[in-house]
């Protein structure tokens, strides 16, 4: 089973260097990985070592969604697996991830919300894997809300329908036609994997508080409204629409 991950990044300069470097480390120079740079306008397109990446671009800002398809069309792995380009995932995690796929899933879904297998000596199952500056209150409230209502539309059984952090079979990926051009393509992937009759399940892991810079989302007006609304109507449409 060979492995393409997919990083789409736009202005990651101090993230997105160490994080290529740590990922090439775990998965191997027999795997591959693309890096998506989607319009950067600071020194992220310099950090990236063609040696260890294959480095495609858009000259102009489209969207994570666009930049999640355009590695897509270029991966030529068995199994395809996403994360963000802000160093807020881990990369020795990724093997959770594939292990799921290596199981008989065709989507996992790395959680940062997830009830753990194993109890801990108290008794709970429940682990802290994220920081207040990781996951904001704001951004957690939205993601409850969100992954609620795709609970009881879809009957889907997840904790957290906007992570990134995730791994697909590729010819599953590609049957799933996705649309989607911004950060509503997370929840787009997994309404069409769950309307297609795939395999989905979540694994535990962690998320850590960004090293440089801060979410593209405060920089864009009322974005995080937008966001919610763009998730919002994926999901109505995803109701409506998708079989």
């Amino acid at each position: 089973m060979r492995l393409t991950v997919i990083i789409p990044v736009f202005n990651e300069a101090g993230n997105i260097g160490p994080l290529t470097q740590e990922v090439h480390r775990v998965i191997g120079p027999e795997n591959e990985l693309i890096v998506v740079d989607d319009g950067s306008t600071d020194n992220t397109i310099d950090e990236l070592d063609p040696e260890i990446c294959t480095i495609l671009r858009h000259e102009v800002n489209r969207g994570k969604g666009e930049a999640m398809k355009t590695g897509i069309r270029a991966a030529t792995g068995d199994v395809i697996l996403f994360m963000g380009g802000d160093g807020q995932d881990d990369p020795s995690e990724i093997h959770k991830l594939t292990r799921g796929i290596e199981r008989g899933a065709d989507l996992v879904i790395g959680s940062r919300f997830v009830h753990d297998p194993n109890p801990d000596l108290s008794g709970s199952r429940t682990q802290t894997r994220f920081s207040k500056d990781a996951v904001r209150p704001i951004n957690l409230m939205g993601n409850r809300a969100l992954t609620t209502l795709v609970k009881l539309l879809f009957g889907i059984q997840v904790t957290d329908s906007q992570a990134e952090f995730k791994c697909i079979r590729t010819d599953k990926l590609e049957a799933l036609n996705l649309q989607s051009s911004r950060y509503e393509i997370e929840t787009e992937m997994l309404i069409r994997a769950a309307r297609s009759g795939l395999r989905i399940v979540e694994v535990p892991v962690h998320r850590y508080a960004r090293a440089h810079g801060r979410s593209k989302l405060y920089e864009v007006p009322l974005g995080r409204l937008k966001f919610g609304w763009r998730v919002l109507r994926t999901i109505i449409k995803g109701y409506f629409f998708w079989r």
